[in-house]
């Protein structure tokens, strides 16, 4: 029987955006993030337990019965991975809204054990320029 390979953190980081927010899967959050989890933001750092983890991810899916995100650029540096993306939601009042931002994940052991974000923005990033 073969052994599974752990994720690489891109696969991770991928899964976590393609898989678990795409298709809404939050059996998945125990495989990805950490316990604990250290969120970034301008100004502030949090430390989120698993529980928190989901609960966080949980009231989004709720709050959003339509979400999808969409990667734009990569960058991969170690357990470092940035990606650029895309969102488009639709929210319970019946709002849409078509947003970007950047996150830097850090991997370690096959979990997101950092996120560092700042506010997504209003619009959507354009395909990097091929030269």
């Amino acid at each position: 029987m073969a052994i599974a390979q752990p994720r690489t953190p891109l696969q991770v980081v991928e899964t976590y955006l393609d898989v678990l927010y795409n298709q809404r899967r939050l059996d998945l959050v125990p495989e990805l993030i950490a316990d604990p989890t250290w969120r970034h933001a301008p100004g502030d750092v949090k430390q989120l337990s698993l529980a928190e983890s989901m609960a966080r991810l949980g009231k989004l899916l709720d709050l959003c019965p339509v979400l999808r995100f969409e990667t734009s650029v990569r960058v991969v540096e170690g357990p470092m991975v940035t990606v650029a993306w895309n969102g488009w939601s639709t929210q319970t009042n019946g709002k849409s809204y078509e947003l970007s931002g950047i996150e830097i994940f850090r991997v370690v052991g096959g979990k997101i054990v950092e996120i560092w974000n700042s506010r997504e923005a209003a619009g959507i990033w354009q395909p990097p320029r091929t030269l």
